[in-house]
């Protein structure tokens, strides 16, 4: 069956396969029972997408869970080099880790109503393309995850972010209507403090013992992420987080059962 869904998702990715996606904002339904049944019965069988793009690498947005019912809504949005080709590509790409955190939350908290959103909704950077080490992707994707949050609101909730993914919850993060963002193996969130991104969220960041994901620790116009969050002095509340490598943070174990709680309850 899996390999049916992923099949689904790759026969998606035609010509032009590394070609930008659209530049069209993702159409999103209302946020109802009745217009998300309609939206996932034009999807990929087995599977729940609010949104697909299936020009170029492509874009999705995948939800684990029952959304209009969930009170409580965590926001998975990965780093750089993921289309639908690698929807599911292990934990720290939007399907799996959509699932890992569905998973662990049901196990967390089994009474509460919880879905979890797989974001693919910006066009993730290569790491062979120069914008990579830029904030220019992030700025279009925070307009776009910004969209996506005010359609949840006033759900509670929980921004996970990893690796690039976090340079555009940063871009995203001023006055926008979430109450944890959670930061995994971040090279910067575009500024000099937690207290600069001027967001009502608790901002927690992670960085394991064998992450060598690049930290430059300046920003120059749209250049570098800003300070490293990882440090005591950019103000965030720090997560242990093991010795895993960069791409280990969803993986099950004690690193996964802590950013989860922190998603549902906002306490470690």
């Amino acid at each position: 069956m899996r390999r049916f869904l992923l099949g689904a998702l790759l026969a998606l990715t035609v010509a032009g396969a590394a070609s930008q996606p659209g530049a069209q904002p993702l159409d999103l339904p209302a946020i109802t029972a009745p217009a998300l049944a309609e939206r996932y019965a034009a999807g990929v069988p087995g599977r729940q997408f609010l949104a697909l793009d299936r020009s170029g690498d492509g874009r999705a947005i995948e939800v684990v869970g029952d959304l209009a019912a969930a009170d409580t809504v965590i926001v998975f949005v990965p780093g750089t080099g993921y289309g639908l080709a690698q929807f599911d590509d292990g934990t720290a790409a939007p399907g799996g880790a959509a699932r890992a955190l569905h998973t662990a939350a049901r196990t967390l908290a089994p009474d509460q109503k919880v879905a979890v959103i797989g974001w693919l909704g910006y066009d993730a950077p290569e790491m062979t393309d120069p914008g990579v080490i830029t904030t220019l992707p992030a700025a279009k994707g925070a307009k776009a995850l910004r969209t996506l949050v005010t359609a949840l609101h006033p759900k509670r909730i929980a921004l996970v972010c990893h690796s690039y993914g976090t340079v555009v919850c940063g871009a995203a993060a001023p006055a926008l209507p979430v109450a944890d963002l959670i930061a995994l193996g971040s090279p910067g969130l575009g500024t000099a403090s937690a207290a600069e991104l001027r967001t009502p969220a608790r901002v927690w960041t992670a960085l394991s013992g064998r992450d060598d994901v690049f930290r430059p620790g300046v920003r120059l116009g749209p250049i570098g992420f800003g300070a490293d969050p990882n440090t005591a002095s950019f103000g965030a509340r720090r997560i242990p987080a093991g010795d895993g490598s960069h791409t280990d943070y969803l993986h099950p174990g004690p690193t996964l059962t802590q950013i989860t709680r922190i998603a549902l309850t906002g306490h470690p």
